[in-house]
Parts: C-alpha cells; sequence; structure tokens
C-alpha cells in the first residue's frame, strides 16, 4: 500500500487521537496538522519509484514508546513520499491510523505546508540580510560580544561569528566575566523578543491589512502569542468555515489568559476576503475570544491563490 492510499482511507478526524499521542509536548498545532493533512489528501503523489518506508516503534526498556512509528530518511518533497510503499515489520503490528498520524508528524518536521510563500523567511547570518533595526542591533552586540571573547587566531576568517571547531571557550571565568555575558544573554533576549515583534508588524502592515500607529503597541504588550491558520478547501465558499472549524473544533487553547487580539485576514487580490466573510468569522469565533477587544484587518498575500490564512495575535496588557 502506498503512503497516498492511507491518506485517502481516513479522515482526520480518524487520526486525532493517534497523533495526540505524538504530539503531547505541543498539543496546540493540531489546526496545523489538520492544513497540512488536507493539502496532502489534495496532492498528486509522484510517477517515480520512490522507495519504501519502513515501520518500526522505537521502544526504550520499559517498553514505552520514545518516538513516533516511523523510521526513514527525510528529505523527500511531499509527492515524493506520498508515492512511497508503507512497509509494516511482522514484528512490530500497528493501527492503520497510527502509521498515518506518525508519517504525517515526520512530514511536517520542517513545516505544514508544501506550497510557495511569498514572504520566505531570510536567513540570519551577515547585515545585509537583517530584517529591522533590531536584528542589526543583535548583529551588533553578537559581532561585538565575538570579537571580545574569541582570540583571534581562533576566529573563521570566512563568516563572523563562527569559530575553529576545536576552540572551546574556558568555563571557569571570574565573577566579571560571569556577570558581562548575562547582561549580553538578557540583551540579546530583549532584542530578539522585539525583532520578532517588528517582523509581526511589518507582516500586519505591508498587506495592507493596518497602519503602523494601529498595531505598534505589540512592542509594549507584556506577553503575546501567535496562531496562524490557514484554510484548504480549493473552494472560496467554505473557507471561512474551515478556518471557524480549525479554532472551534481542534484548538486547544484558553482564550481568556488574554484581554486583546489583532486578526488579520490575508487572501489574493483574485480572490480577497469579503466584509460578508469578515462578519461570518466574528460571529463565529469562540465566545471567550469574542469577549475581549479584537481588532481586524483585511490583507493580501498572492501565495494565497484561492485560501484565505488568518494570523491571530493574543496579547496580555496590563
Amino acid at each position: 500500500m502506498k503512503l497516498k492510499e492511507l491518506f485517502d482511507k481516513y479522515t482526520f478526524d480518524d487520526i486525532v487521537p493517534f497523533l495526540k499521542e505524538i504530539i503531547t509536548d505541543n498539543p496546540d498545532s493540531l489546526p496545523d496538522f489538520r492544513m497540512a493533512f488536507d493539502e496532502l489528501r489534495m496532492m498528486k503523489p509522484s510517477d517515480e519509484d520512490c522507495g519504501d518506508i519502513l515501520i518500526k516503534e522505537f521502544l526504550d526498556n520499559d517498553g514505552n514508546i520514545l518516538a513516533n512509528p516511523v523510521c526513514w530518511n527525510l528529505g523527500y518533497s511531499w509527492d515524493e513520499c506520498l508515492a512511497k510503499r508503507v512497509v509494516i515489520d511482522n514484528d512490530y503490528p500497528l493501527d492503520d491510523r497510527y502509521v498515518l498520524a506518525g508519517c504525517l508528524w515526520e512530514m511536517t518536521f520542517y513545516g505544514f505546508s508544501s506550497m510557495s510563500d511569498d514572504e520566505a523567511e531570510i536567513s540570519f547570518s551577515i547585515p545585509k540580510e537583517l530584517k529591522n533595526k533590531y536584528d542589526k542591533a543583535l548583529y551588533r552586540l553578537q559581532l561585538s560580544h565575538w570579537k571580545h571573547t574569541t582570540p583571534r587566531r581562533h576566529r573563521w576568517k570566512g563568516h563572523p561569528l563562527c569559530t575553529d571547531i576545536d576552540y572551546q571557550e574556558r568555563e571557569n571565568k571570574n565573577r566579571s566575566k560571569r556577570k558581562r555575558d548575562y547582561r549580553v544573554e538578557c540583551r540579546e533576549k530583549y532584542l530578539e523578543m522585539h525583532s520578532q515583534r517588528e517582523n509581526f508588524i511589518l507582516k500586519l502592515t505591508r498587506c495592507g491589512a493596518f497602519q503602523r500607529e494601529d498595531v505598534e503597541y505589540l512592542h509594549q504588550v507584556d506577553e503575546g502569542q501567535f496562531y496562524p491558520y490557514t484554510s484548504r478547501t480549493w473552494d472560496t465558499s467554505k473557507r471561512i468555515d474551515y478556518i471557524l472549524e480549525s479554532i472551534n473544533k481542534y484548538q486547544d487553547l484558553d482564550f481568556s489568559l488574554y484581554n486583546d487580539a489583532i486578526i488579520c485576514l490575508r487572501a489574493s487580490s483574485e480572490y480577497p476576503v469579503t466584509e460578508a466573510e469578515k462578519e461570518k468569522l466574528l460571529a463565529g469565533l469562540p465566545e471567550s475570544l469574542k469577549a475581549m477587544p479584537i481588532k481586524i484587518g483585511l490583507g493580501t498575500k498572492e501565495s494565497m491563490k484561492q485560501e484565505v490564512e488568518m494570523m491571530l495575535f493574543l496579547n496580555i496588557i496590563k
């Protein structure tokens, strides 16, 4: 049996109990797995011979499962994965739904979609690739600290912030150096947090959903969480219903912990989000989410095509 046949055989609800056994450390991600599952069901597998998926359990000495049940090499595209033959070792009889849940987990290890994105992340390496002023300040801080703590003979000439593989910084530092390292670490965390918030602000403003003054307060919130939802319906009339189902049925989240929310709906310019869709979304949200102030904006993201993406920012403002 090929993996695509397993995806066609079961619904997402069929594998949810088995998926929860695998993602115990991240139960909030069920909506992401649902999106990936539905995309994979619609995808055509490769016509090439892509080999086998050997299924085994990884057990500890007490017979407990250490990880998901799939043992295979990563690096294949999703269409090649779907074309693979599922081979279950007779010594490890497993429920097909558990096998499918394990395959879904491993296929999404590096992301929940195979679709192209017009907002691909830029790697953090050299100054010309830095995305905002916080990134630049962080780079300058790390570069300065690197130069002060790494002897010149151990600095790799091909790239800043890299040292020779055989170089190890001394562990027994005096009190002054430990305090310096602690200050640098605290400053790094501060800059990383504000860099992430600045990138969120840029996403919200560049797509046309908000003016900067409407969302710049994200830099001042005490605590915040970001949750993305994407429809996978290939039908514009059902895409808001899909988002609402992901939130109401699969999102394991206590909205009452927060007191402020921002919602950004993005779609392509060919299939924009309508006012009727916006009102439908607001009416269908969980009551605990509707109880807090919500700022909502409509923006453009061309790679969405017929689908819609919802970015939800939940904030604590004291």
